[in-house]
């Protein structure tokens, strides 16, 4: 057993391995609404996941599961839908050779970096609102990745078809999704697969920068995210597009990452043919992000973010223009293995103002 890596299991010949993990995350989350002069306050269990991996048969065959237990982990962000969604990753990998590899099952798209993070390894309590409005998420389907090395400097890129409708069971309607995330590593790796671990936990002794371009087409999605959100009324889908890029970089102790991204779609807001008073949409338009961190210690690591959201003008009547301003403290006891962060937010959304302090505290077996 290894801190932080779980419990590892090998057979006698080296040809099947299996390493059993998991995380908690516990947090505590006080609101003051300033418009409206509300308070409220609650302790949660944020997530609760248990990981397995290994290889199978040689080293080429490999695979991941992924189970959530926190009442975040399962509900199925879908208020039609019944699923109860234990199951987030599940997939087998086969390495072709050195420079490709093919996955097939459920697992994160290649959208916008800060999804691609695990939650372990994250700079700030939550990630941002640009995520949480326009990532791509988890969906079923094929995917392949590449890396190849130019000289001092890497390429990567990962391409993805899948159902398209996320992690939901619903009824499929025969069209595909189609994703692809290409990456630019100009002054070679991270260390310890740094690019996706927010904080320069490492101290990177030279730069090292990583820029990214995605586009994806989710043909009749009939969710209001295209992989999340409720059902579009009235039995509709929409052609969704979504592009956009992001940048990592970090130094001695220094960290900047930056997003943006856009989804548009086809179709506007749409009236519930039920109840005229009821309307929904295709969450799209444009947003931004900038998030920074410094250690100013060994352990102690202080971060800022800026992120906003601006409707596309189809929904902009019912879709609110969204602005958040974090500034976070972290102590890493051993590295993001066990944590304790917190952070304050104001969260501006539409006319309404909120302040948002989190505590919480993260271990990783």
């Amino acid at each position: 057993m290894e801190f932080g890596k779980g419990i590892q299991f090998t057979s006698a010949d080296s040809s099947f391995t299996m390493a059993i993990g998991g995380r908690v995350q516990s947090m505590f989350e006080a609101r003051r609404d300033l418009t409206n002069e509300t308070n409220g306050a609650d302790f949660l269990l944020r997530r609760c996941r248990l990981n397995i991996q290994g290889n199978a048969f040689n080293p080429n065959f490999s695979y991941r599961i992924q189970l959530g237990f926190a009442h975040g982990d399962i509900t199925a962000a879908n208020s039609s839908s019944p699923n109860n969604l234990i199951l987030r990753d599940a997939m087998i990998f086969y390495k072709a050779n050195r420079w490709l590899r093919i996955g097939f099952g459920q697992t994160k798209l290649p959208g916008n970096r800060q999804r691609q993070v695990s939650s372990a390894n994250l700079q700030l309590v939550e990630r941002s609102i640009s995520n949480n409005n326009f990532t791509l998420d988890r969906d079923k389907g094929v995917w392949l990745y590449t890396n190849f090395k130019i000289n001092k400097s890497v390429l990567k890129s990962t391409l993805a078809i899948s159902s398209g409708e996320g992690r939901i069971v619903s009824d499929r309607n025969g069209k595909l999704c189609y994703s692809a995330r290409l990456e630019f590593l100009p002054f070679g790796e991270f260390s310890k697969n740094g690019d996706y671990i927010e904080a320069d936990i490492e101290r990177e002794t030279k730069p090292k920068l990583s820029i990214a371009g995605v586009y994806s087409f989710n043909n009749d999605a009939t969710r209001t995210m295209g992989q999340l959100g409720d059902f579009l009324y009235n039995s509709e889908i929409a052609d969704i597009q979504y592009f956009g890029a992001d940048l990592f970089f970090k130094y001695k102790g220094f960290s900047f990452e930056s997003e943006w991204y856009n989804r548009n779609a086809n179709t506007g807001i749409i009236t519930n043919k039920k109840d005229e008073t009821q309307v929904n949409y295709v969450i799209s338009g444009t947003t931004f992000m900038m998030q920074s961190g410094y250690f100013v210690t060994k352990t102690d690591e202080i971060a800022i973010r800026y992120a906003q959201i601006t409707p596309d003008k189809k929904v902009a009547s019912a879709m609110n223009a969204q602005k958040e301003y974090v500034f976070g403290l972290s102590h890493y006891f051993n590295k993001h293995s066990l944590k304790l962060q917190s952070d304050v937010t104001l969260l501006e959304n539409g006319d309404n103002q909120s302040l948002i302090y989190r505590l919480s505290g993260v271990i990783t077996i």
